[in-house]
């Protein structure tokens, strides 16, 4: 009796171009991704502060990644966290930690540690830019208490890029979020792929792979319909949608395998 044929052996890649976590690299990029990157650079040059904010499933995570990449190691120094419901305390020791400080368990000293390790990066090395995704998640008592640990010294000795779910940008409306708000120099809000956009997304993460394009052109608007522009939703049919391929020994995604997993499947 013959095996089972893989979904990677029948199609012939070596790394799917629709994985459940992260796209594989080159991530895509349109051209509202590029020009809202060159803004973002150009903000942090000038040692501002930013927020990212995009329904879940367009990208905030991606944009993370490919500004990170884009910042010459020389001139900065860009530290990733993801955003934790956690106390001022422990927000401070991961920051430091991520800095490569001292920290302490204790928030006054804390917060005293981390100040002088900015101080002593500014005067001595390239220019800390801390990256927090999901940053609905974390306090937002100590996101306000870092900008101002940032901008102590009569001075920015780091700059935040806050990436949110789009109800935190409305949180930041309240009255007494106005300080924090108000230095929020750049606002850039990920929009949903045009059809034109999932197009381009899709014979991307095919071309990333070493794959030739296996989804049939006519299948494409009703994928960006059910989708809503999303490249997370995207990824996600597609790859239910090779899986039902391979079960029929198809080689291409035709449009009634891809209904198929519209009527039948939402991820």
């Amino acid at each position: 009796m013959n095996s089972p044929i893989t979904l990677k052996a029948f199609f012939g890649f070596k790394r799917h171009p629709f994985p459940p976590a992260c796209a594989p690299e080159p991530l895509w990029r349109s051209d509202f991704l590029d020009a809202a990157l060159l803004q973002a650079k150009n903000a942090l040059a000038s040692r501002l502060h930013l927020l990212v904010t995009a329904p879940p499933g367009l990208g905030k995570s991606s944009f993370c990644r490919l500004l990170m990449a884009e910042l010459n190691p020389r001139d900065f120094r860009p530290l990733y966290l993801v955003g934790q419901p956690v106390g001022l305390t422990d927000l401070l020791r991961s920051v430091a930690e991520a800095l490569g400080m001292e920290s302490s368990f204790r928030r006054g000293k804390g917060a005293q540690l981390l100040s002088e390790g900015l101080e002593k990066l500014a005067s001595s090395g390239p220019y800390p830019v801390l990256v927090l995704d999901e940053a609905q998640q974390l306090p937002i008592q100590g996101v306000e208490f870092l900008r101002l640990l940032a901008e102590s010294h009569n001075r920015t000795l780091m700059s935040l890029v806050l990436v949110a779910a789009e109800p935190f940008a409305r949180l930041l409306a309240r009255p007494a979020l106005a300080p924090l708000a108000g230095r929020l120099s750049l606002r850039v809000r990920i929009p949903p792929m045009t059809p034109d956009q999932n197009a381009e997304f899709v014979a991307h993460a095919f071309e990333a792979v070493g794959m030739q394009n296996v989804l049939a052109p006519s299948a494409l608007p009703s994928l960006h319909a059910a989708s809503s522009g999303s490249p997370r939703r995207t990824g996600a049919f597609l790859a239910l949608a090779m899986q039902r391929a391979l079960d029929k020994r198809s080689k291409l995604l035709t449009d009634e395998i891809v209904q198929e997993v519209l009527d039948g499947e939402r991820p």
